[in-house]
């Protein structure tokens, strides 16, 4: 008996470890000698779960359930499937049977409360947010969940108070820690306190100095701001950790194009075109990058095939109708700018501006445009 046991704990350290095969193999010849027992059962249910076989995780998961009606488990279980499913109804019905047999569980109120905010129904989640924490003040997964329906809601101070009680309760945890400095920093990019937001993408750099997003978002705020070489630098870092990562090659070509270096940024959207040849943003700034240098007809390619991978992009539309006023061809030049102002109105601010459409200005058609 002390030998099936030990596979028993065995399992359950592995799967806590994240060494699914291996807690898997433990849970199956535990289960060979015992397997009417229901931790057993349930433990291999989540290993499963977690490694996406579901269908012998919803198995496990009614055998639970057979094996002993009362246990919330089984209903727990099946609806974590239910909801990696997208089946947010009967994963809501199948909490609350759980929570008929074990009421004052916080971890199946806070799950609740995340499937009826998948539902859209907010009030019904914030009741189970706040249920799970009267209960259990000390535990902070549901203020990080309450704060994420609070911001959805535009509800900022509200959501940065529970998103500090979470970073206050999850000090110890440094990947708990990590998701919610993330929310609060996103918070902090709605309401554009943009100086928040780099402080706190900072922090988890202390804590994560490889986080690839973190790395990411703190070049995008640079970019944004226009402070190019503190967004080339990031991106740069980004690039060495992850070398596929073609959007990196596309921030950081576009960093250094607005620092006047045309030439390095055609190299660095190469880089990110020769991982992806289908990045709409690369391909629109190739051909918007080749049409500052006067290479007209290769700036079309690019400019058209941008337009092929996402016909709703509007900056593409718009180039092309820029390079088309530049060859002289107005009434396709208006065309494209009809579709690019149909597709973002308030690209007529830059239409007005811009020196490539001078040769329009005139045109009844134009003016009938940025009316």
């Amino acid at each position: 008996m002390s030998e099936g046991y030990n596979l028993l704990e065995q399992g359950e350290r592995l799967l806590a470890e994240n060494r699914l095969e291996e807690a898997i193999e433990r849970f199956r010849r535990y289960l060979d000698d015992y397997p009417e027992d229901i931790d057993g059962q349930y433990q291999l249910g989540i290993a499963l779960y977690e490694r996406g076989e579901l269908e012998e995780a919803v198995l496990r998961f009614e055998r639970v359930r057979s094996l002993s009606p009362e246990d919330p488990r089984g209903f727990d279980g099946l609806a974590l499937v239910m909801m990696e499913r997208g089946d947010y109804r009967a994963a809501v019905e199948l909490y609350r049977r759980a929570l008929d047999m074990d009421p004052e569980n916080v971890d199946l109120l806070n799950e609740l409360g995340i499937a009826h905010h998948e539902l859209g129904e907010e009030e019904e989640a914030l009741e189970a947010y706040e249920r799970a924490i009267q209960l259990e003040p000390n535990f902070g997964y549901p203020y990080y969940n309450k704060a994420r329906l609070l911001a959805g809601r535009g509800r900022y101070e509200e959501a940065v108070h529970n998103l500090e009680i979470a970073i206050s309760l999850y000090k110890g945890e440094r990947e708990k820690l990590v998701d919610v400095l993330f929310e609060l920093a996103a918070v902090y990019e709605d309401v554009l306190d943009d100086d928040k937001a780099v402080e706190i993408y900072s922090e988890i750099l202390l804590l994560d100095p490889d986080n690839l997003e973190a790395l990411g978002c703190l070049g995008s705020i640079h970019l944004d701001n226009c402070e190019y070489e503190k967004a080339a630098a990031y991106f740069d870092r980004l690039i060495r950790l992850d070398p596929q990562n073609d959007n990196a090659y596309l921030e950081k070509g576009y960093a250094v194009g607005c620092m006047g270096d045309v030439e390095a940024e055609l190299q660095y959207l190469d880089k990110c075109l020769a991982i992806n040849p289908r990045n709409k943003y690369a391909l629109s700034n190739k051909g918007a990058a080749l049409m500052e240098r006067g290479m007209l007809d290769e700036a079309e390619r690019f400019l058209r095939q941008a337009v092929e991978v996402d016909p709703a992009y509007s900056w593409p539309n718009y180039n092309l109708a820029c390079l088309y006023a530049l060859k002289g061809e107005k009434e396709l030049s208006l065309d494209y700018l009809r579709r690019a102002l149909d597709l973002d109105p308030e690209l007529k601010e830059d239409a007005i501006r811009d020196s490539c459409l001078e040769g329009l200005r005139h045109h009844q058609s134009f003016k009938e445009l940025l009316e």
